[in-house]
């Protein structure tokens, strides 16, 4: 969808491939095309970025060559007749590996930077453990550990925050929806409302409102925008009870690639004291916290500019080493 002129092998480019034998949809964009690949796995699950990667990324695409991918059921991969069957964790990891060999084999490298947020890194984790041969690096953002755990930190924390504020409505709502495991998605919903409201999604404004201050008009069409909402809600619902069975200190004690937690200081989306658990546990090659001090969930957006400055750092570092 039209290159920008800045050399021959520039690329700027929104593109569908068959994955998983359906039509998923790829932004790529650098200002050269053999530029190592970092390749992103966005949250939610049904968080699709395409649409709103390219304002918190182009600082990244003179070092490398970026590529956002709209899952199976998400965003611009979103399809109606997608069965809620073909849902599934292992699934999305296949995926994953598929379009990764298919971006090895078509820029002729050996392996790419890999970073997962949130959702994206139950894929990206389990990724890095099963192909490690396909992965430079993992960075994990908001990097899921126990979700079930997670919850539970989550939840304190925001009943917390409404008695500290006094919050009668807040202490209200989450004392009838109860602790997690939550009977439905609407009780989640309420207590997702109050953590954003106490800044424990984001360290100012909104989960939503980051999204629409990133929305990239180039990227979008209306009909992108109704897909957006029909693929989160879709996602959502066929992926949230396997999402709460994901627990990786259970299940992913090693990983044979160097790992990187990007991880907001304030985050209790998925709580930052799991992270910090799981990093002290993982055996890795190499393995850091960078800590993203005016940030909860979403660093890679909230602190941007440190983000990215972090990751061309990453590389430099790899390239010397």
């Amino acid at each position: 969808m039209g290159n920008k002129k800045i050399n021959s092998n520039s690329i700027d480019s929104i593109e569908s491939v068959k994955i998983g034998g359906i039509e998923q949809w790829l932004s790529l964009r650098s200002d050269d095309i053999t530029n190592p690949i970092i390749l992103f796995l966005h949250g939610g699950p049904g968080s699709a970025q395409i649409s709103f990667s390219r304002k918190s990324q182009y600082k990244l695409e003179k070092d490398f060559l970026v590529v956002n991918w709209d899952q199976r059921g998400a965003g611009k991969s979103y399809n109606h007749s997608i069965p809620k069957n073909d849902m599934k964790i292992e699934n999305f990891v296949f995926d994953a590996i598929e379009l990764v060999e298919a971006l090895l084999k078509r820029f002729k490298q050996q392996k790419v930077f890999l970073v997962g947020h949130s959702w994206g890194s139950i894929l990206g984790a389990q990724l890095s453990f099963k192909r490690p041969d396909l992965v430079l690096a993992y960075i994990g953002i908001g990097q899921v550990v126990d979700m079930k755990r997670g919850e539970e930190i989550s939840y304190k924390f925001t009943l917390d925050e409404a008695k500290r504020q006094n919050n009668l409505k807040a202490i209200t709502e989450l004392q009838k929806i109860g602790q997690p495991p939550y009977e439905n998605l609407k009780f989640a919903g309420i207590q997702r409302k109050w953590l954003s409201k106490f800044h424990g999604e984001t360290f100012k404004g909104s989960g939503l409102g980051t999204i629409f201050k990133n929305l990239s008009i180039k990227d979008t069409s209306p009909l992108d925008i109704i897909k957006f909402v029909k693929g989160a809600i879709f996602s959502l619902k066929s992926l949230e009870e396997q999402q709460m069975e994901v627990n990786l200190l259970r299940d992913i004690s090693e990983l044979k690639v160097p790992v990187y937690f990007c991880t907001g200081r304030r985050d209790y989306n998925v709580p930052f004291e799991l992270v910090i658990e799981y990093l002290e546990k993982l055996r890795a090659p190499h393995k850091k916290i960078i800590w993203f001090e005016r940030s909860a969930h979403m660093p890679n957006f909230e602190e941007s500019d440190m983000f990215c400055e972090f990751c061309i750092s990453l590389l430099k570092e790899m390239t010397i080493v």
